[in-house]
């Protein structure tokens, strides 16, 4: 009987926890999404440095994020722009590394707004062929509503010569960028 209690124990220690059992527990919340770019112009009142916190901003841009698809056996998107769920309004300004853009940041994701600082880094220029440059960015998320500590965004980002809308150029690409939004929260005592 002994052996039988033992091996039940073991059983349920080691057992991989459901989708449900790791919703109650939850403390972060984690989207994948598509960024598009909607418009591109010059600095507004909007990136300034009160605001953004670095110097000559150079350009201001809009977003939307879409939702993406995924194939569950592989994880490969399907589809890069299946409904709208937030918006991105983004300044970026030079630093004394001229492959480094300083990245400013508010936007709305589903019901959260949040604001960022960080920066992008282009990785490659024209590869994966001429015309396109790879980036990668991030922004420390802050400014979101009660219950949250903080967050992380970070892109893999493709510029091709044509930096507005979903076609690319040279075409075939989903431009510009996949993100990964890390929401954390702030955890719930035990007891009260």
């Amino acid at each position: 009987m002994r052996s039988v209690r033992t091996a039940v124990m073991v059983l349920l220690c080691c057992a991989p926890m459901t989708a449900t059992a790791q919703a109650v527990d939850s403390v972060e919340d984690i989207y994948v999404a598509r960024s598009l770019r909607l418009s591109r112009v010059p600095p507004t009142a909007y990136c300034a440095h009160e605001r953004t916190g670095f110097e000559n901003a150079g350009f201001e841009d809009h977003y939307n994020f879409q939702s993406v698809s995924i194939r569950v056996s592989d994880g490969a998107i399907t589809n890069a722009n299946v409904s709208t769920i937030g918006t991105l309004h983004a300044c970026f300004g030079p630093t004394a590394d001229p492959l480094t853009s300083n990245f400013f940041a508010e936007g709305v994701l589903g019901p959260v707004s949040f604001t960022g600082r960080g920066e992008c880094r282009m990785a490659k220029k024209d590869f994966p062929e001429p015309g396109l440059s790879v980036f990668r960015c991030f922004l420390e998320i802050q400014n979101l509503p009660e219950g949250y500590v903080g967050g992380q965004l970070t892109t893999n980002t493709v510029v091709s010569r044509r930096s507005i809308g979903e076609v690319s150029d040279p075409p075939g690409y989903i431009q510009p960028s996949i993100a990964t939004i890390r929401l954390w929260k702030k955890r719930k005592s035990v007891g009260n």
